[in-house]
């Protein structure tokens, strides 16, 4: 844990995960503080990049019915220029949510969101297999989904 962080600043951090549209006024009535110095240690909070943004999370499932996939990349070059290349290129993929540069026997995980398995398919065949330095790829489709967190353990 970072030692800027004292136990003030972690109670503001676990709230806004569980709502991020809390006031200064709610943050500072949960934690028993005034509201001034909770304004002041948000304020500082966001500057030091601890929050990054504040986002509203939505029902994939209500929004449309699509594929969750995640592709396991191989490279057939591993050098840094090849890497970063590889990386560059496929963040900037909307159907990409999540890309990890990760060990084994492959060298990228994406998670990818899209319609159905048929654009799966041409997203694979159209942007991933064209791409001069990929080897191999092995994809792994949800079924279900159990638990999906994105707040941090704090």
């Amino acid at each position: 844990m970072n030692s800027h962080l004292d136990p003030t600043d972690l109670g503001i951090l676990n709230l806004l995960q569980e709502n991020g549209r809390l006031t200064n006024k709610e943050l500072a009535h949960q934690l028993n503080r005034t509201i001034s110095p909770i304004f002041d240690r948000r304020k500082r909070l966001e500057e030091m990049g601890y929050i990054k943004k504040y986002v509203a999370i939505l029902d994939r499932e209500k929004i449309t019915t699509s594929l969750v996939a995640f592709p396991q990349i191989a490279l057939t070059s591993h050098s840094e220029d090849a890497l970063a290349s590889f990386q560059k290129t496929v963040i900037s993929y909307p159907e990409v949510l999540e890309c990890y540069h990760i060990t084994g026997k492959y060298d990228f995980m994406l998670k990818i969101i899209i319609p159905d398995m048929h654009a799966y398919n041409a997203f694979l065949r159209q942007k991933i297999a064209p791409l001069e330095n990929v080897g191999n790829v092995h994809s792994s489709l949800v079924i279900s989904q159990a638990k999906s967190e994105i707040g941090l353990p704090l």
